[in-house]
This record gives C-alpha cells, sequence and structure tokens, in this order.
C-alpha cells in the first residue's frame, strides 16, 4: 500500500461527502472510508502523514477519521452492518479515550455532520 493510494481514496471519500455532485452514495462512502482506513493501518504512516493529506481542504484524512468515527458510532445498523464495519476499522486508527465527541469548528466536526447529513438524505430516500 503507498501514500498515493491512500490519498486516492482520501479524495474520493472527500468529494463524496463535502461536495453536492460526489460520487458515491452513502453505502459506497462507507465501503470506502473502510478501504482507506484499512489502508492506513497496514502502510507505515504517521500522524503527520495524516494531516498532510488533505490539509487545506475542510477536513484532514485525520479529521475524516476522527469525524468518520464518532459518526459511525451513532449510525452503525448492529453487528452485521457495514457501519460497524467500518466503526471497527476506524477503530484500528484512532482511540478516542476520553473524548465524548469531536470539537466544534474543527475539520472532525465538519466530517462528523456531513457524513450524518449524506446518511440522513440516503436513509430518507428509502422511506
Amino acid at each position: 500500500m503507498s501514500i498515493k493510494n491512500i490519498t486516492r481514496l482520501y479524495n474520493v471519500a472527500y468529494n463524496s461527502i463535502f461536495t453536492y455532485n460526489g460520487a458515491l452514495p452513502y453505502t459506497r462512502v462507507t465501503e470506502c472510508i473502510i478501504k482507506v482506513v484499512n489502508m492506513v493501518a497496514n502502510t507505515e504512516t504517521d500522524e503527520f502523514t495524516l494531516t498532510d493529506i488533505g490539509e487545506h481542504n475542510e477536513a484532514c484524512l485525520a479529521d475524516l477519521i476522527i469525524g468518520a468515527f464518532w459518526h459511525y458510532i451513532e449510525w452503525h445498523g448492529g453487528q452485521d452492518s457495514q457501519g460497524y464495519v467500518a466503526l471497527s476499522a476506524l477503530g484500528q486508527v484512532f482511540s478516542p479515550g476520553m473524548a465524548d465527541g469531536p470539537e466544534e469548528g474543527t475539520g472532525e466536526h465538519a466530517s462528523y455532520e456531513m457524513l450524518n447529513q449524506l446518511a440522513g438524505e440516503y436513509y430518507n430516500a428509502r422511506l
């Protein structure tokens, strides 16, 4: 796995979460997040790499990982769901310790909010 592949998948996830014309629906964004986090877990990276990737966007890769973790805490559908798989993958690279959610005004919170919005739109459309 390479940093180039991680960056490519981050860009796909980021564009699908933060732009109106994103290429992926919510379920595919979840799959993309699982893939990019597994790549991060299996690639020798440091915390600076995670903040360097997407550093000029609303949320860098580190922010996206943290925001996604908090999102899937609330939006997974049990142990047999893709959301739970995502949460488990995210837990490989992020451990919240005593934190109680993303801090407002951060890229972490922006990621969390945008994923919540994307999930809400997806599930409302299915009703």
